[in-house]
Order: C-alpha cells, then structure tokens, then sequence
C-alpha cells in the first residue's frame, strides 16, 4: 500500500503541477503559527500505560503539533502548497470557482505534513509525531475522490447527513458560533462541551454537513476555511485520522459506534468516526500567515483583509491538539 501510495504520488506531481520558486508550503518557519505550540502546552494529571516490555508511569502532557496543510486552489491538480502552476497535461475538466451566483465549488488537498519531522526536530519525550516525510493522500484529493466533489454521490453515500439540514439544527450552531468565537488559545478546552456535541457544525462558518466542495460561495477564505474542516471530518469517517485528545463529553458516540470510550488515548490514540473540533486548529499559511483559529472562529477576526484582489486560492496549516503519557518505562 505504501508502495502504492508513493507511485501514485509521484505521477500526481510529475503529470500535474509545475514548481515555482519559492513554494509556500516548504518554508513552514514563516507559514505556521509557532507561537500556538507553546501557548497550548499544559499537564492534565497522572498516567500510567502498558507497554510490550512493562509499564510506563508519569504525567499526561497536552501539546499541538502541525500535521498537514490543507489546499483550496482555482484550478484542478494545481497544488499551491509546492507553488506550482498546473501543467498542459493535467485534466482540467474539475476546475471550480469560489464565487458565483449558485455557489462555491472548488477542489481541495489534504497533504500530510509532519512539520517536525520535516524540520528534523525531535520531541521524542514530548510524544510528537514521528514521521519524517510529507504525503500526498489521494483520498484527500478531490479530483480523485468523489465522495469529496459529488454532492448527490455523497447525499446516496451518507443520508443519515440529511437528518441536520433543517432549521433547528442549523439554529443550534449559534450556540457554537458564540463558543468558538470567545474562547483564547490559552485553554483550548473551553467550551468544548458545546462544539464537539453540535458536530455538525462549524461555528459562524456555516455547517460542516455534507463534506463536499460545495459551500455558499460569499468569503473564499471562509468558505475554505469550510472545505478543510469537511475534508477532516470525512477522514475521521473513513477511518484515516484518529482521536489524541481526550474528550470526556462524547461517550456517547464511542458507544454509539463501539469505537471504544474517547477519554483513554493518551497511551493509544484510537479511530473516532466524526471530527472532534476541540482537537483542530486551523491557522492560514496563504495567502497571508496568520494565527490558528479554532473552528468556527468569527471571521471578522482573523479572514478579513488577508486575500488578494485577483485570487481565491488559500492554504491552511492543520494543528492537532493531543493528549499523551510523559514518563519513565518500568522496567
């Protein structure tokens, strides 16, 4: 699979895109937002875990790291996260716009991107992740995938969606537009009570059901903003992302989907089939760098004034907030 994964990377990047000079994505010092690593940073008690050789004892650590970058670019197979410029051999029959009369429909990517890994910075007592290489998955891409570019594929594929788009439920991500919208980066877990059980919304930018390219079309960054959140969600369906950060007010859907109870992954992080948006921030890499945003963040705060006139091409660095067991092996 592995083997797979990289041939395929590697026709995606040979037949699909042409590099600039200065690609965005490759120069994470000035794209991600350092400053959120630290200020998430905090000791959540004592742990202790089984390992093959015994037992690990200490305390849990709560820590971000960056793990990928999430692209909305103009034009299909054009992937601005390497700045590249689509090539003449690409398929173009995918291409989209974010403004129009009917609606935003766009392509996006989902690139792994284990930012300290490739920095080749270590926190191997810190329980970062290890990977050292960045991927291109082509489940995250829409022009593959067309769960992610079909809406009415999507709708046959997941109608238990359908049962959110009605009024009452759409009146209820008020509630988490306020909560988003209030809390500091300092305390990650404020409120989280509120937006993980309304997991069909995304604060004051609209609903994360279905998770389609399709959105309304009004703020590209905002309407990106959007589509990276949907694509999240429908990896964490699909089985390709998992839960790290302990989260005590959804055992009801462990139970519900007999993943197992989503408070003990500090030792092992487990599958969970919805996003859990106490776990993600997002912070724009481009057009302008700026600060990671909980999902649903007010836009007026951190969108505004941060594109050019011409384009409506963003990428967002994907921070992940977990939960992990710093210690000593015994014995």
């Amino acid at each position: 699979m592995e083997k797979l994964r990289s041939l395929i990377t590697i026709v995606l990047i040979s037949f699909g895109i042409g590099y600039s000079a200065t690609p965005p994505c490759i120069n994470p010092i000035s794209t991600v937002d350092w400053s959120f690593f630290a200020d998430t940073l905090e000791f959540k008690g004592v742990c202790s875990c089984a390992t093959e050789t015994g037992i690990k004892v200490g305390v849990k650590l709560q820590l971000a790291e960056p793990i990928a970058f999430i692209e909305v670019p103009d034009k299909a197979w054009d992937f601005l996260c390497f700045g590249s410029t689509r090539s003449k051999y690409s398929i173009q029959n995918k291409d989209g716009s974010n403004q129009g009369k009917y609606g935003s429909k766009t392509n996006m990517h989902y690139i792994k991107y284990p930012v300290f890994g490739v920095l080749n910075i270590t926190f191997d007592n810190l329980c970062t992740t290890h990977d050292t290489e960045f991927d291109i998955l082509p489940t995250g891409l829409s022009e593959i995938n067309p769960l992610l570019w079909d809406d009415e594929l999507s709708v046959m594929t997941q109608p238990w969606k359908l049962l959110f788009a009605n009024p009452l439920a759409q009146t209820l991500c008020l509630a988490d537009c306020i909560t988003s919208s209030i809390m500091p980066a300092s305390n990650v877990n404020f409120g989280e009570t509120v937006r993980n059980n309304l997991f069909w919304c995304a604060g004051c930018w609209g609903t994360i059901m279905p998770d389609t390219t399709t959105t309304n079309g009004k703020e590209s960054i905002v309407e990106s903003a959007v589509k990276a959140v949907r694509l999240i969600d429908q990896m964490h369906e699909t089985l390709q992302l998992k839960l790290y950060k302990e989260v005590p007010t959804l055992s009801w859907a462990a139970v519900f989907s007999n993943w197992g109870q989503p408070t003990d992954v500090a030792c092992v992080p487990k599958f969970f089939p919805i996003i859990v948006k106490s776990q993600y921030w997002l912070n724009l890499a481009y057009p302008v760098a700026w600060d990671a945003v909980p999902i649903g963040d007010f836009p007026p705060k951190w969108a505004w004034f941060k594109k050019y006139p011409t384009k409506e091409e963003n990428i967002f660095a994907v921070w992940r907030i977990r939960t992990c067991c710093l210690g000593f092996q015994f014995p």
